[in-house]
């Protein structure tokens, strides 16, 4: 399975997660998470929630809403209590390259920062405790 984004206009990228994500969510699903269990079921709500997400995206463009976190974006946000920045690149699981700063989607800081929106502040769960984060840029 070859999930990668394809170079073309932004929102031919989301339609092209749609099906990634909607048509082939149980291919998917088999290849990340073989096991019925937990986790399986909480990325099945994930993706739920995220395919809807694209979905009112793609329908409402006209809201100026600020920009969102989709896979593929690269985003810098601020820890608050600590003055620092990161960037990150969101990507697919089999994409992920944490030397590089690409992190999948699926872990568990992709997860968090899926779906936020510039100037967004969230409590993001590391294995140091919750850190605030503030979300600055969205590429």
């Amino acid at each position: 399975m070859n999930h990668s984004v394809q170079a073309g206009s932004f929102r031919e990228q989301l339609i092209h997660q749609l099906i990634v994500l909607g048509e082939e969510k149980h291919a998917f699903l088999d290849a990340y998470f073989p096991r019925q269990g937990v986790e399986r079921k909480q990325t099945q709500q994930l993706l739920a929630e995220y395919v809807q997400f694209i979905e009112n995206e793609l329908a409402d463009v006209q809201t100026g809403l600020p920009p969102a976190v989709f896979i593929g974006c690269e985003v810098t946000i601020d820890y608050i209590d600590y003055q620092m920045k990161d960037t990150f690149k969101i990507v697919y699981p089999m994409d992920a390259d944490p030397e590089q700063n690409c992190i999948s989607f699926l872990s568990p800081v992709g997860k968090q920062l899926l779906m936020t929106r510039r100037d967004d502040i969230i409590n993001v769960a590391t294995p140091a405790g919750a850190m605030r984060v503030r979300m600055l840029h969205i590429h």
